[in-house]
């Protein structure tokens, strides 16, 4: 896979994992922090592999 590839989809998981944080936020129980818990392995997981990548 090329780097613009990836860079594609590291935005594209970037955009749906805040996406989810917000989302998450509005509704209140285990539906809502389920969904907050989700974006953030997946924003978390897009700086270990920008940190990767720039080692």
């Amino acid at each position: 896979m090329d780097t613009k590839k990836q860079n594609i989809l590291l935005l594209v998981i970037f955009i749906v994992s805040f996406a989810l944080l917000f989302y998450g936020q509005k509704h209140i129980g285990y539906m809502g922090l389920t969904l907050e818990f989700i974006g953030l392995i997946g924003l978390v997981t897009i700086l270990y592999i920008y940190n990767k990548r720039y080692k």
